[in-house]
């Protein structure tokens, strides 16, 4: 395996980032048939235990495995003045989903991208979603790179598991809440209206709006699961004012597989997960630390994700990273952290 450059790194996230099709895709040429077997992860279940909490776990663990990915985004609606809606955008490529954690009311999932492209396999720690039972607060992007933690009323918390969603270097993207549901044989999960910072599809392509406000839903299915997003690209204007530019769709879809040697990226993980678990305690000590603070850059900043994948490969070389050099990104790009925490 050659793992690459830190500049190639960034580049290649942009597997995500959509290209335009040649031709309109049609839903059968980029949905999967579903297998004729599938067993929900909850058949098991006694009857009465199918739609609580043991459910829903095993619902979350389900999307752990290896996947070939599927990024579709349309946009299905001009809600601005004279907006000229933007080409589809196609993309997709192969990932590894890990389960780092899991304490019970917590599940962590890690997801790693193994590209094979010719001879080479790029090895790329990609996004992280770590779900909550019951949450008592929730870090909400509010845009323009700020961050409130805001507490989450009782009422809604019971029964339901918050998703907070991580950038490739553990900063934070967007959080929600939803409950799992269990019905006429689907195991799904629906968000609350949610505020999320500019795609990295789209990050380094469009100036022309500054947020999405989303509503997330994830769908197991027999070939795997698919993560939809009913998307409202937002215009933040400096005086306070805001403008729904265009409505979008989007269709992430996992489809299990057994033909990719994803070795690489499980050998990437066991010389630089450590390392990662001392950033997202530093990322969570500086959330304990500032309810309300402003990345800058955007949680996108190639600059700070570009330290960070240094740290990472001088990790996996087999160097000890301190938590001090890590204090130092965060505090540079809007994270003040002025005293290292002791590395255990």
């Amino acid at each position: 395996m050659r793992l690459p450059a830190i500049a190639a790194s960034v580049v290649l996230l942009t597997a995500c980032a959509g290209t335009p099709p040649k031709k309109p895709a049609s839903a059968a040429a980029t949905l999967p048939a579903a297998p004729a077997q599938y067993t929900p992860p909850c058949a098991a279940l006694p009857p009465a235990e199918r739609s609580g909490y043991e459910c829903d776990r095993r619902s979350i663990l389900a999307m752990a495995g290896e996947f070939r990915v599927r990024f579709v985004f349309d946009e299905t609606a001009a809600l601005a003045p004279g907006y000229q809606p933007r080409a589809p955008q196609r993309s997709g490529g192969t990932e590894l989903v890990e389960v780092v954690r899991d304490d019970g009311d917590t599940i962590v999932l890690q997801h790693i991208l193994v590209m094979k492209m010719g001879e080479d396999v790029h090895v790329i720690k990609h996004w992280r979603q770590d779900w909550h039972y019951q949450p008592a607060s929730l870090l909400r992007y509010r845009g323009n790179g700020r961050f409130e933690t805001e507490a989450v009323d009782p009422a809604t918390a019971k029964g339901a598991w918050s998703q907070v969603v991580y950038e490739v270097d553990d900063a934070p993207r967007y959080a929600g809440i939803g409950r799992w549901r269990h019905e006429a044989g689907v195991d799904a999960w629906e968000s609350d209206p949610t505020r999320r910072p500019l795609p990295r599809r789209e990050f380094t392509k469009r100036s022309d709006y500054q947020a999405l406000d989303v509503v997330n839903r994830h769908t197991l299915t027999p070939a795997g699961w698919v993560h939809e997003q009913d998307n409202t690209k937002v215009v933040l204007h400096a005086d306070g004012r805001e403008q729904a530019l265009a409505r979008e769709h989007g269709v992430n879809s996992y489809t299990r597989i057994a033909d990719h040697d994803f070795g690489p990226g499980r050998e990437y993980w066991r010389k630089t997960q450590a390392f990662w678990a001392d950033v997202r305690a530093e990322w969570a000590r500086g959330f304990a630390r500032h309810p309300s603070f402003v990345l800058s850059p955007e949680p996108n900043g190639e600059a700070r994700i570009g330290e960070f994948f240094a740290l990472a490969e001088r990790a996996g070389n087999g160097e000890a990273i301190s938590r001090a050099e890590i204090d130092a990104v965060l505090t540079r790009y809007g994270l003040a952290l002025t005293e290292p925490a002791a590395t255990p």
